[in-house]
């Protein structure tokens, strides 16, 4: 929205999937912008929805600023981003929220029920060595995800952090997360630019909250509801 952009290729390529040959034939882009497709839809619905951001939260940001309306339709927002320690795009930030820190500001200043989805578990969660082996031999799905992972420039051998599949996993699975509920302020400039500073000790904001935030992860569950799901798909 204001910053200047930075993208990831360093960590996901130019094309943001190398590895697997992908269809050429896709559908057109839809008619209408972003935001509008999301307020269409949104009010559309018979009953409010869960928004699931995995990247930054601009369209969601300019949604409210410019239909504010919706908010009463939607349930909660489960987004993938931020943290309460390190980051992985300064010291500080993590990148969905470093690479506009002004919308994730607008979108935690909504009003809107949010749960934060941040690397406090994401770098738990590791697909291991062992959950890799297993992938190419569940069909075509896993096949696909792993030569894609074969190419994610994160991680180690320790295994691979799985950042956006993990707002799934806690919509499926709440039960093995640990969450916590506190007032989240983000930072938009400065050295701390991208930081979710988290009001752990509730002193601050006099108690209020505005996230659910977790901040620990039954890894060996993750991974076995990731091999799963693979699985099942085929």
């Amino acid at each position: 929205m204001i910053k200047p952009f930075e993208d990831a290729v360093r960590i996901h390529g130019v094309s943001g999937m190398p590895g697997y040959d992908f269809p050429t034939d896709l559908a057109d882009p839809l008619p209408e912008t972003a935001v509008e497709a999301l307020r269409d839809h949104i009010m559309a619905a018979s009953k409010p929805i869960t928004l699931v951001p995995t990247g930054a939260y601009t369209n969601i940001a300019l949604l409210f600023k410019t239909y504010p309306e919706v908010k009463k339709q939607i349930k909660e927002i489960v987004a993938m981003g931020g943290t309460l320690g390190r980051g992985n795009m300064t010291s500080a930030a993590e990148f969905n929220v470093f690479t506009d820190p002004h919308a994730a500001e607008i979108m935690y200043q909504s009003g809107v029920p949010i749960t934060m989805v941040g690397l406090d578990v994401t770098m738990k969660a590791l697909l291991t060595p062992a959950t890799m082996q297993k992938l190419p031999t569940l069909g075509r799905t896993g096949t696909m995800l792993h030569a894609l992972f074969t190419h994610y420039g994160d991680g180690d051998k320790t295994g691979l952090p799985m950042h956006d599949v993990n707002t799934l996993f806690y919509l499926l699975h709440p039960e093995a997360f640990t969450t916590e509920k506190m007032w989240i302020d983000v930072q938009t400039e400065g050295p701390a630019n991208g930081e979710t500073v988290g009001d752990t000790r509730g002193a601050y904001h006099d108690g209020k909250t505005n996230a659910t935030v977790c901040v620990d992860i039954d890894a060996h569950a993750f991974n076995q509801w990731f091999l799963e799901t693979v699985a099942a798909i085929g």
